[in-house]
């Protein structure tokens, strides 16, 4: 599939790919009924895996933003130019907004329609939990179960019993010559697979969390809020829905993504105390409140047809601590210099909100920030995620 233009020459075309994109097809959820991301997470188990990082994206649902509908690489091709260059403005990797990760196979279709049965423009969403190795993604969508296990025997894979669901693994003594695991980096090594669902991970461990009994991750009440108040329509601005979002545990984001000192951990271990004090007074920082410790922490992205946000959602046990991150956040975020790029000012001009409001039962806080994207822009929240250029979210210790 097409995916590759440059940033600026996408951004020059923004503003033109926008005219006579119609009405987003999708209807905001009604209150009290699960989102689609909120649906995902009552199937994660709750355990050391999903608490740390979960990564959502749905290229359905921006199809659906944007008017268009995706069936195979030809689809594309077939768009008009505006048509294609606001869905390229999403998905490019130079300015990705909308995450989808390896484990989907879109980059490479006709090889995984090829070795799996796997169409994987029938992927509606997915959710990609823990990290490497032992993470594991759910793929949400409408699959052929059966001609996926005439494929996988052909392929290398053994098939076991898993319950309800048909379970493929590719013995370990295959993988260095195995075409199914060069073809995924070893990420399909293990699968469960329904009509609806695929289950992938390249290791027994992630299977194993991703299959775990007990308690969902959405039982827990810091993450419940996160969740809904990422997908309530009635939190952001109007007509605007949920693509990608990434949400995590407060202690993980704080203490292994962001780390005590963020400029520091952007910098890396090279860097003298001497250079790390002159370059922090160079960028203003010297003096800079850092945040409350969160409950959990979620970023997400939204959109209508036409305008873009970044969303910010804090979950707090207590109104004083909420209150004071939502005004550190108002005044830190117009000014935040770019760890990444010399103390470049990532969101200067840009439409920001910040706002504290109970949760439903009102036994946790939520610091909401609505951050609307220029026209154009080359800044992608999920660079900004797996780079650690997110020192914003820097809390106290």
């Amino acid at each position: 599939m097409v995916r590759r233009l440059t940033s600026t020459f996408l951004l020059a075309l923004l503003s033109a790919a926008l005219v006579g994109i119609g009405v987003p097809g999708i209807v905001a959820g009604a209150a009290n009924v699960p989102g689609p991301l909120e649906s995902m997470l009552a199937q994660v188990p709750d355990n050391a895996t999903s608490r740390t990082v979960m990564w959502y994206g749905s290229l359905t649902d921006l199809q659906k933003v944007l008017g268009i509908s995706l069936k195979s690489p030809t689809d594309f091709m077939r768009l008009s130019y505006p048509q294609r260059t606001a869905y390229l403005t999403d998905v490019n990797q130079s300015g990705k907004q909308i995450y989808y990760s390896p484990f989907n196979g879109v980059d490479h279709y006709a090889d995984w329609k090829r070795l799996f049965a796997i169409d994987s423009y029938t992927v509606e969403r997915e959710l990609t939990v823990g990290t490497a190795p032992d993470w594991y993604a759910i793929l949400v969508g409408k699959f052929s179960s059966a001609a996926i296990a005439k494929a996988l025997p052909a392929a290398g894979y053994k098939a076991t019993n898993a319950g309800n669901a048909a379970q493929y693994a590719l013995p370990d003594s295959t993988l260095a010559t195995s075409a199914a695991a060069r073809l995924t980096q070893n990420l399909y090594n293990r699968l469960v697979v329904t009509d609806t669902q695929i289950v992938a991970s390249p290791t027994a461990n992630g299977i194993q969390a991703a299959s775990a009994g007990g308690n969902a991750i959405v039982a827990d009440s810091g993450y419940a809020a996160l969740v809904r108040t990422l997908e309530s329509s009635a939190v952001w601005p109007a007509n605007t829905v949920l693509l990608s979002a990434a949400l995590f545990n407060g202690n993980y984001l704080s203490d292994t993504v962001i780390t005590a000192d963020p400029l520091a951990a952007s910098l890396g271990q090279n860097t003298t105390p001497g250079q790390l004090n002159q370059l922090r007074t160079s960028l203003g920082l010297q003096n800079e409140k850092l945040l409350p410790r969160y409950v959990t922490a979620g970023i997400g992205y939204r959109r209508d047809a036409k305008n873009r946000y970044f969303t910010l959602v804090l979950v707090y046990n207590d109104a004083d601590s909420a209150t004071q991150a939502s005004q550190i956040l108002a005044d830190r975020l117009p000014r935040y210099g770019s760890f990444q790029e010399q103390g470049r000012k990532l969101f200067a001009g840009w439409k920001i909100a910040a706002k504290v409001t109970p949760s439903a039962d009102n036994s946790l806080q939520l610091v909401t920030v609505t951050m609307q994207l220029p026209q154009q822009t080359d800044v992608a929240w999920t660079e900004l995620v797996t780079t650690k250029d997110i020192g914003f979210l820097a809390t106290t210790h």
